[in-house]
Order: structure tokens, then C-alpha cells, then sequence
């Protein structure tokens, strides 16, 4: 009976470290079990006034053409016909200037006004001149019919009529000089007469520079302003003779400003130069632009790329993109609210890059049109780990 007793308990004891010993697997495995299941957190909200003090920018995915292209570096330029500049025919002083800089100004449209006593001179001979010229008009007419009758000389005929076209030709130069300075000349025949004279546009367009001032004296051919019509605004590019052949009329190119690479342009090639440039080794080919050109000005330099083939590709500011152990992010928003936007880290592919941007392959499609974080993504990383982890206050 004792060694059953002994037996009985010696099974029970064994049980019982048994259930111990599995109690314990089960716990190790469940704390194994959740440190490989803890799931990081995916979105970000930041408040909308946080946008600019982060220097965050948003907007979408756009289809851009990379890696199949020639790059070239030009400068944008005017045609020869749509760039003026202003200068006076007649060396005065002037009396008003009125435009600045920026404006607008239509062709024929007065920008300044000069003075200078010659002026009145001017006007006051071509009245004399139109007064001589009347008289000696008549006394020729005179002469020529009493020529018919026999009544005068041949001689004094001819005298007649050498005083009348000489005074023809000096009126006629009057005149012309006086439309040339601006002077209108019905109205100095109605006996009015100007101390100042204007100074027209020649051409429709933009006042770009402005070299006088009220009470400077110009003197005769010198430049006063400088006139631009950005409307015919172009692209003038380099290309280098191992690639002359590879540049060809219609070819869309796209393009950036030398100093705001991120802003992409459009253009498509319409002349290809006929002079080689020896001291450059290079071609001009011209380009007009696409689309929207404000912000584009006469002489910027640009950086360009000439589209050898047509694929186009999804593509985002280099920007866009925050890189982790390897792998490639961006952030798109997901809701907005209460002035807060949130935002969520979504896993994509990167591909080729070219003038700031990189093309996005998306491993799961996003909706269309979704806004995306164009600029300031690593920013927003910051953010996103800070309400991960904490703060280290």
C-alpha cells in the first residue's frame, strides 16, 4: 500500500513539472510570436499651416519622357523682328517718361517726350518753306502758259520752273523730317506749333530697360529704351557635331531653367541652323515652347533634353522620393480635416532619373488623380518617426 502511495504521488509530481515546462514554451513562443508581428505605423497627420513652415509641396504624378534623350544646354532668345530698341532720332532733353519698367505698351503707343528749340526752328522753316514753295508754285504755273502764247522767254520759263522744283524738294525734306521726329503736320499747317516731340513705340511688347530720366539730354541715335515681345519668345539650343544627325524637326524637347531645375517645360524643335560654329564645334537649333512660358525671359540659360524616342513614363521631383533599409517611399494624402491632412507612406519602385526627377513604378496602384508630397518628403519621414518613437523631451 505504501509503495502505491509512493508511486501515485511520484506521477503527480511529474505532471505537474510537465504543465510547468509547457506553460513556459507557450509563453516564449507567445512573446516571440508578437515581436515579429508589431506592426509600424504608415501615415503621418501634420496640421495645413505646417505645409509651408516644412517647405512641403503638393501635387500629382505627371507623365514625362526619360532617358531616351539627347541633352543639350541653350538659351532663350527673341527673333530679331520682335526685340526693339528706342533711341532719338533728334538729340533733345526730355520732358516725361511715361512707363517703367514691366508695362506693356502697344506699337505707336508714346513712352516719352523730348524738347529742344530746334524743334520749333524745324516747324517754323517748313512753313516758310510751304509759303515759298506756294508762290514759286503759282509763278511757274504762270509762266508755263504764258509760255504757250509766246507771251514770256523760254529762258525765264525755265528759271521759273528750277525755283518751283527746288522748293518742292526743300518742302518735301521738311516734312519728311518732321513725320520722322513724330510732328504732326496737319496741325502745324493749322498754325499750331510744339516745343516737345514724342517718342513712339515701334513695336508691341514689353518695356525691358529704360536708360533715361526726366531732364537728361539724348543725344541723336542714342538708345533710350529696349522693347521685348516675350510672345515669340524661343529656345535657342546647342548641338554638338557628334550629334547634329540626331536632331531633327518636330522632336519634342523638355526643359529647365538653369537656376529652378525643378520646373519642367515643353518645346518642340521647328529650325535647325545651317552654320557650324567652329570655335564651339556646334549647331543652333531653335525650339519653340509649349504651353505657359511665364516666368521665361530673353537671355536665361536652360538645360534641355532633346526627346529621342516617344516613351513616356509616371514621374515625381527626386524630392518626392525617402529611401529606407533600400527600399523607396512617398507620401500620399489620404484624408483632410479639421485644417490637418493626413498622409500615408506607400512603397514604391524607382526608375530611372534624369533633370530631377525619377520615374515611380507603384507596387499598388493609387487612385487617379491622387495628390502626392512633391517636395519636403523627408520631412515629413521626420515627422512620421517622431510620433512613431516619441519625443526625447
Amino acid at each position: 500500500m505504501k509503495n502505491i502511495l509512493n508511486i501515485s504521488t511520484l506521477l503527480l509530481l511529474m505532471v505537474v513539472v510537465i504543465g510547468c515546462g509547457n506553460d513556459e514554451k507557450v509563453n516564449k513562443e507567445g512573446a516571440h510570436g508578437d515581436e515579429h508581428n508589431v506592426e509600424f505605423n504608415t501615415t503621418v497627420v501634420i496640421q495645413q499651416r505646417q505645409l509651408d513652415v516644412m517647405n512641403i509641396e503638393l501635387g500629382s504624378v505627371k507623365e514625362i519622357s526619360l532617358g531616351s534623350a539627347l541633352k543639350v544646354n541653350g538659351q532663350l532668345e527673341l527673333p530679331p523682328q520682335k526685340m526693339a530698341s528706342v533711341s532719338a532720332i533728334v538729340g533733345g532733353r526730355v520732358q516725361s517718361v511715361a512707363v517703367i519698367e514691366g508695362d506693356y505698351v502697344k506699337k505707336g503707343q508714346v513712352i516719352a517726350e523730348l524738347n529742344n528749340p530746334e524743334f520749333i526752328i524745324m516747324q517754323r522753316e517748313y512753313i516758310a518753306s510751304k509759303s515759298n514753295f506756294s508762290y514759286l508754285e503759282n509763278d511757274y504755273l504762270r509762266k508755263k502758259e504764258l509760255l504757250k502764247d509766246s507771251i514770256t522767254s523760254v529762258r525765264a520759263f525755265q528759271e521759273a520752273e528750277a525755283a518751283y522744283l527746288e522748293a518742292k524738294s526743300i518742302l518735301n525734306a521738311s516734312k519728311a523730317m518732321l513725320k520722322v521726329i513724330g510732328v504732326h503736320i496737319n496741325a502745324i499747317e493749322k498754325g499750331n506749333i510744339f516745343s516737345s516731340v514724342p517718342v513712339t513705340a515701334p513695336i508691341s511688347g514689353y518695356i525691358q530697360n529704360i536708360e533715361i530720366n526726366i531732364g537728361k539730354f539724348v543725344a541723336p541715335e542714342q538708345k533710350m529704351f529696349e522693347i521685348v515681345d516675350n510672345d515669340y519668345l524661343h529656345i535657342g539650343l546647342k548641338v554638338f557635331e557628334k550629334d547634329i544627325d540626331k536632331a531633327k524637326i518636330g522632336q519634342k524637347i523638355t526643359f529647365a531653367l538653369t537656376t529652378k531645375p525643378k520646373k519642367i517645360y515643353e518645346g518642340e524643335i521647328f529650325a535647325l541652323g545651317k552654320a557650324f560654329d567652329m570655335n564651339t564645334r556646334a549647331v543652333k537649333v531653335h525650339a519653340q515652347i509649349i504651353g505657359e512660358n511665364k516666368g521665361l525671359l530673353p537671355g536665361m540659360f536652360v538645360e534641355a533634353r532633346i526627346i529621342t524616342a516617344t516613351k513616356k513614363v509616371n514621374a515625381l521631383p527626386n524630392e518626392a522620393f525617402v529611401s529606407e533599409r533600400g527600399l523607396n517611399y512617398i507620401f500620399v494624402q489620404k484624408n483632410l480635416y479639421d485644417g490637418n491632412i493626413e498622409f500615408e507612406k506607400v512603397q514604391v519602385n524607382k526608375g530611372i532619373s534624369d533633370l530631377g526627377f525619377s520615374q515611380v513604378v507603384f507596387i499598388e496602384e493609387i487612385k487617379e488623380n491622387s495628390i502626392v508630397v512633391l517636395k519636403g518628403a523627408y520631412y515629413l519621414n521626420s515627422e512620421m518617426q517622431k510620433s512613431e518613437f516619441g519625443d526625447e523631451d
